[in-house]
């Protein structure tokens, strides 16, 4: 069973939407192995091209785990084959027309895409928290082990699938105190150069260690605001 944590606020207002959107996500199921889970209202939008408005239990909406879901809030509830779903879109209850989105990503281990391979292409579903140049899809996982575990997934537009980048857990150095420090996986080392060497100065700050795998979505971010700028200059 898998939880989601609060993702941190931004500075930038694009990035607060976008962190207000995981936010609402992640509050949902924040406490999902001790309570009953709550059903919201949406929509699954299905390989097919077909449509189910249904409303869906909370703690099954991220990674690979079926859909539980009811046509109605009266009605029998029913689990959704996750190898049929394309998306889940949410409304965004504090923002008239706003929605969050959930995508079915398809992605490989950072290993296979320094390889240049893509043998084992995985899908799972994780909440887009920004979109531009390059896409960050994000989901947080807990369990006894790791704690508040973000895992990232970043996907060029230019690519037909994402990339797993890693992890970054945060850790209470020791039981019971509020000193906390990152645990992170992955070979970002290696990874940010193939993903962000369009953009010299951002690769610098991660070069340096000013910028580490926990500041995903600041980097994610100010690149995509970066090529966004170019790309209006080039016009």
């Amino acid at each position: 069973m898998v939880v989601f944590s609060i993702v941190k606020i931004m500075k930038n207002y694009k990035q607060l939407v976008l962190a207000f959107l995981f936010c609402c996500i992640s509050a949902f199921v924040a406490n999902a192995q001790n309570y009953p889970p709550k059903f919201m209202a949406g929509v699954i939008h299905l390989k097919n091209g077909e449509k189910v408005e249904c409303e869906m239990a909370d703690n099954t909406l991220l990674l690979s785990s079926p859909v539980v879901y009811r046509l109605s809030p009266n009605g029998k509830t029913k689990e959704m084959d996750p190898e049929k779903i394309q998306s889940i879109v949410l409304p965004d209850m504090e923002k008239e027309g706003g929605v969050y989105l959930i995508e079915n990503v398809g992605f490989v281990d950072y290993k296979e895409y320094l390889k240049g391979t893509a043998k084992k292409v995985k899908h799972q579903r994780y909440c887009l928290v920004e979109y531009g140049d390059i896409c960050l899809y994000c989901a947080i996982v807990s369990n006894m082990q790791i704690a508040n575990a973000e895992r990232y997934i970043c996907k060029k537009k230019d690519m037909d699938y994402g990339v797993y980048v890693g992890h970054a857990a945060i850790v209470a150095k020791r039981i019971g105190s509020s000193e906390y420090f990152y645990r992170t996986k992955g070979d970002f080392d290696k990874l940010y150069e193939n993903l962000f060497g369009d953009y010299p100065e951002l690769c610098q700050q991660i070069r340096e260690g000013k910028l580490k795998i926990q500041n995903m979505k600041d980097i994610v971010h100010e690149y995509n605001v970066y090529k966004a700028g170019k790309s209006g200059k080039d016009k």
